[in-house]
């Protein structure tokens, strides 16, 4: 099979292949920077299928005093956020990935043709022209300035993840601020920022990077597109972009996009597919992060040279899928992939994992703590009765059970059994109902997307996705702890919308049923699991081993 239809775990994130749609402006906002119906129209058109395992959305401005062009679209309000979120629901609904793309055009700023008084800011006072030849005439940054441009750049990407985005890149190419910083050309200072070295021109970028990590969290996928080299005499070189690169991995970037600097994304004027792959097998050798390049690849054969020759991890195919809308589609299938067929949302316990060789042994050792503290009187349970109480939340479970302990109490036993659990699976006692890997597979290859959804704690979904090498088949988690033990059914509402439709629940008890009934999608019941008949009433269809699993869905689905 195509290295190019591999998945690849980013984080929290798994991309289905190695496709990548790149940024590539459009111009089709409206009013304010504002997503349009065009733009919707033009996303779902490309995107359509979920042949790409990754979308990185088109430019788009942190501030008016960094917008490039009229046409650009705007990150730089809150009141932009409904409207990125419309953006991301259209690509998710096609079952692809996306990431958002945040810049500052510097000296190539379109605020300074405003009037004749008004200069763009950039590192260093000189002239630009914008992304339309316009000329410009950029002044010299103060300190002030560039703090607030790493505000604007935490703000646009907290914006950026309260629409929905998974993850959200920094633009540091092609000649707009950050490349303009990273550039000796441009960059002409002599103070923290000098251009007169590798860290003084990536100074401000750490600072772009540690304040946006920060703003979305450690687990957020953060991405930074650089442009390496400039091809100009003086300009920023390969070995500069080597050294940048395990800066910014050393900063906190997940992912790095690899593209031109000041001679924008045509590079030196080379024909040759893939014509910034030496630059970015340079810097794929030096970092342990994944790589993204783009530049002239047109054909199947040239995105897979790239991929064969290690010169990156993923590859992006613009100008191609711009001209042709089935290019992802056919290239995709011809190398041995699928289109997205729709989410198959999962339940852990008692679906996928056989959990009571875990928590039997846990429960009782909580019990017996309770007992010894004088909080309840010592009794024998069975591992049926034990059972019924997987699947539920900590604290519902704990409230229903023993409704008249003390929260505090409760809480230390469901650290107990929460510890005894993670204890037992690092040693190795925890185990899949047979057939679950052999099941996850067929539904993989058949194209569909999967997703976790459990009312477990994170640490506890953290140490079986290593431990049983979940990432292989899932694509995202969604744990009721990291949504403050809310329903299931609530989590799958707050979530749904970042997935592929058709949308189809498999779980074994009736917080799974109660997803599929409020959503109004079908649900698989699994009587093997831990859940009654009267919870599985509601089923759209029942099964009995994991292996009746994928039939089950392409039946229900159809």
């Amino acid at each position: 099979m195509s290295l190019l239809v591999h998945p690849l775990p980013l984080g929290k994130v798994r991309l289905r292949n190695r496709l990548v749609m790149p940024p590539m402006a459009t111009e089709k906002s409206e009013g304010q920077g504002k997503v349009s119906d065009a733009l919707c129209e033009y996303y779902n058109e490309k995107t359509k299928g979920g042949y790409f395992g990754l979308v990185v959305a088109e430019h788009s401005y942190i501030s008016k005093e960094g917008q490039a062009s009229k046409g650009q679209v705007s990150f730089s309000s809150d009141d932009d956020i409904p409207g990125l979120k419309r953006l991301v629901e259209v690509i998710h609904r096609n079952g692809c990935k996306v990431i958002a793309q945040i810049n500052h055009a510097g000296g190539k700023s379109i605020s300074a043709l405003g009037g004749e008084s008004l200069t763009a800011p950039a590192p260093s006072a000189m002239p630009y022209t914008t992304t339309r030849g316009e000329a410009v005439q950029a002044h010299a940054m103060t300190q002030q300035e560039i703090d607030q441009v790493i505000a604007d750049f935490a703000s646009a990407a907290r914006r950026a993840k309260e629409a929905g985005f998974d993850g959200v890149e920094i633009h540091s190419a092609h000649g707009y601020l950050l490349s303009q910083f990273y550039s000796p050309i441009t960059n002409k200072r002599t103070d923290d920022y000098s251009g007169a070295s590798i860290a003084g021109r990536t100074r401000l970028h750490c600072q772009v990077i540690e304040t946006v990590r920060n703003e979305v969290g450690s687990d957020y996928l953060l991405a930074l597109r650089l442009g390496a080299c400039d091809y100009e005499e003086g300009g920023a070189t390969r070995e500069d972009a080597v050294a940048a690169c395990k800066i910014f991995e050393n900063a906190g970037v997940d992912l790095l996009d690899i593209s031109g600097g000041l001679c924008g994304y045509r590079g030196d004027g080379s024909k040759t597919e893939g014509y910034f792959g030496e630059d970015s097998a340079a810097i794929r050798e030096a970092v342990a992060v994944p790589v993204i390049v783009t530049g002239g690849v047109r054909t199947l054969e040239g995105a897979e040279r790239v991929l064969d020759r290690g010169q990156a991890d993923l590859v992006g195919v613009g100008r191609a899928v711009l001209k042709d809308s089935l290019w992802a589609k056919n290239a995709i299938e011809l190398a041995g992939g699928t289109s997205v067929k729709g989410t198959v949302f999962f339940d852990f316990d008692g679906t996928l994992h056989d959990s009571m060789a875990i928590y039997g042994p846990a429960f009782r050792k909580a019990y017996a703590w309770l007992v010894s503290e004088g909080h309840m009187l010592p009794q024998e349970f069975t591992d049926e009765w034990i059972g019924r109480w997987l699947g539920w939340t900590t604290e519902a479970m704990w409230t229903t059970f023993a409704p008249n302990l003390p929260e505090a109490i409760w809480r230390q036993a469901a650290e107990i059994v929460g510890n005894e659990m993670d204890r037992l699976a690092e040693e190795g006692k925890a185990r899949l109902f047979p057939g679950v890997p052999e099941m996850l597979d067929e539904l993989c290859s058949d194209g569909y997307e999967l997703a976790f959804i459990s009312n477990c704690r994170t640490r506890y979904c953290e140490v079986h996705r290593a431990m049983f090498g979940l990432d292989t088949w899932f694509d995202v988690y969604y744990c009721a702890e990291d949504f403050g033990e809310m329903p299931k059914w609530q989590i799958y509402q707050q979530v749904a919308e970042r997935h592929a439709v058709p949308r189809v629940m498999v779980g074994d008890r009736f917080h799974d049923g109660e997803v599929a009934m409020k959503a109004n999608i079908p649900f698989i019941g699994c009587t093997y699991g831990f859940g009654d008949d009267e919870e599985l009433a509601m089923a759209s269809a029942c099964v009995s081993a994991p292996k009746d699993i994928p039939s089950a869905v392409r039946e229900v689905l159809s």
